[in-house]
């Protein structure tokens, strides 16, 4: 709104300036109708004509020369307000050289000058919401990796299981806003487990049923970790709701099918394929290959099948690679499936 306020003083700015090349200008066109008016008034006289007929052929004259001249500065006026409305700079330049040795050239230029400085601003502000976007996301990184840190097992978790789900993401064809809102949501996944005791986050051996209940928290306490910044609001459902499952037997609300947005669908799978092709303290790491049938085997169940058939295509194309994957192992089912954090 600044460059429009801009807009309105420099028409004031030049408000006598306009003023002055009106009066100009009817002055000339008073003094060429005076003239002509002598030289009518005249020629009846020397010529010996009627002087209605030449009273009626002035008017005519003035008639026509107004009907001209009101339509041409009723046109510049148009003008000049169809490219104040369409907010349009292009528009305004083509307009300012159209009007130029107008009654209107002035606010034209004007105008054009403000739209600059208008799209000028918006530039900087851009460029200003880039470099604190920036900034952010960098911190986001910052936190994943502390996170990830705590554990030798977890290390680089985070970051990887970002970059899976944007690779889901786009390979679903998710539009390129969106497939950024879920890689920064899967980055911070598992913020909430800040809020975990050492003695369980750490713990290299399997978790007990009750600690096992502990940690499913990490799910809610990121949300609220998340929920006081505005800025990142949209990545809750990510953080939240990425253990549940589409049979409602998963955590923390047992949500069903649709209810689970697809930002927590992917991440969950890209989360539950970094866990299984990683080494955890309740396993070895799995053979990509293996970890694609278990998915697949429980896609529709557990896994949402378009997320899963997306990351059997990315692995299958090699534009996911696991480095250094183990011997295939096989575990029962049940640790799999809620063992996976």
């Amino acid at each position: 709104m600044g460059g429009f306020h801009f807009a309105g003083k420099s028409f004031m700015k030049h408000k006598y300036l306009t003023r002055r090349r009106v009066f100009w200008r009817i002055f000339f066109l008073m003094g060429c109708a005076c003239a002509v008016t002598l030289v009518l008034d005249e020629l009846p006289i020397q010529r010996g004509w009627n002087s209605v007929l030449a009273l009626c052929a002035a008017l005519l004259l003035s008639a026509v020369a107004s009907a001209l001249f009101s339509g041409k500065v009723a046109g510049w006026s148009q003008s000049l307000a169809t490219v104040i409305e369409s907010r349009s700079l292009h528009q305004a330049e083509r307009q300012a050289a159209y009007l130029r040795g107008t009654f209107y050239e002035e606010p034209a230029i004007e105008w054009r000058t403000a739209l600059q400085h208008l799209q000028n601003t918006c530039f900087d502000k851009q460029a200003e919401a880039s470099q604190h976007y920036a900034t952010l996301t960098d911190f986001m990184g910052m936190i994943a990796k502390a996170i990830d840190e705590r554990t030798g097992y977890l290390r680089g978790h985070s970051e990887r299981v970002a970059a899976y789900s944007a690779d889901i993401a786009s390979e679903l064809g998710i539009d390129a806003d969106q497939v950024e809102r879920i890689r920064l949501a899967a980055l911070l996944h598992d913020i909430g487990t800040v809020g975990i005791e050492d003695s369980i986050v750490k713990k290299e051996a399997p978790l007990t049923p009750e600690e096992f209940e502990i940690m499913k928290a990490h799910t809610v306490k990121g949300a609220s970790i998340l929920r006081p910044i505005q800025a990142i609001g949209d990545l809750i459902p990510g953080v939240e709701l990425h253990h549940e499952s589409l049979d409602g037997q998963g955590y923390p609300y047992g949500l069903r099918g649709e209810e689970i947005p697809m930002m927590a669908r992917i991440i969950a799978v890209a989360d539950s394929f970094d866990a299984m092709t990683s080494t955890r303290p309740y396993q070895a790491a799995m053979d990509p290959e293996y970890v694609l049938e278990v998915l697949n085997r429980l896609a529709t169940k557990r896994y949402d099948a378009s997320a899963v058939n997306a990351l059997t295509s990315l692995v299958k194309r090699g534009n996911i690679v696991v480095k250094s994957p183990r011997t295939p192992v096989s575990f029962p089912q049940r640790r799999v499936l809620t063992e996976v954090i």
